[in-house]
């Protein structure tokens, strides 16, 4: 009786689940493994991890700007406003975003910028692992599609 049961919970166990690891995307020429659901979400993910790949490569460890036009290509207004609030509530000129949010709060460190890896969780919602100046750090970023387009829209 007890094989049976333990077959049968097994089996259950076996059939109910319907994830499968997936390669999304390699990171540094490291590959994140990300649990997947359909192929619908596998391209929404492939999608949004490019992105959060494309900003922080450029805007938060690389050299460009992170400008109007380049928040506003990046993230909701929503997320832009807090941006810029908390901005505001650090330099008293304004007119900038607090991208330092995307980041580790190390001032000195080591020349290190890198993602190491972004990971899915489902929902919208990706973890970045990164490396900032020798300090390993992760923030959530949740996603939304406006227009057709994904914008982050909330960090954590």
């Amino acid at each position: 009786m007890k094989k049976i049961l333990f077959l049968l919970a097994a089996a259950t166990a076996f059939s109910c689940s319907d994830k499968q690891a997936q390669q999304q995307v390699a990171v540094n020429n490291q590959p994140a493994t990300v649990l997947q659901e359909s192929s619908s979400s596998n391209t929404f993910d492939a999608k949004a991890i490019a992105k959060i790949q494309t900003f922080y490569s450029k805007h938060i460890f690389g050299n460009e700007f992170a400008n109007d036009s380049v928040i506003a290509k990046y993230c909701t207004k929503s997320l832009a406003q807090e941006l810029s609030k908390a901005y505001d509530n650090e330099y008293s000129d304004g007119g900038g975003y607090a991208v330092w949010k995307f980041r580790s709060n190390a001032q000195d460190g080591e020349d290190i910028r890198e993602i190491e890896k972004i990971e899915s969780l489902g929902e919208g919602k990706y973890i970045v692992h990164y490396n900032d100046m020798g300090n390993k750090g992760t923030h959530t970023i949740t996603t939304v599609i406006q227009d057709g387009e994904i914008f982050f829209d909330k960090l954590d």
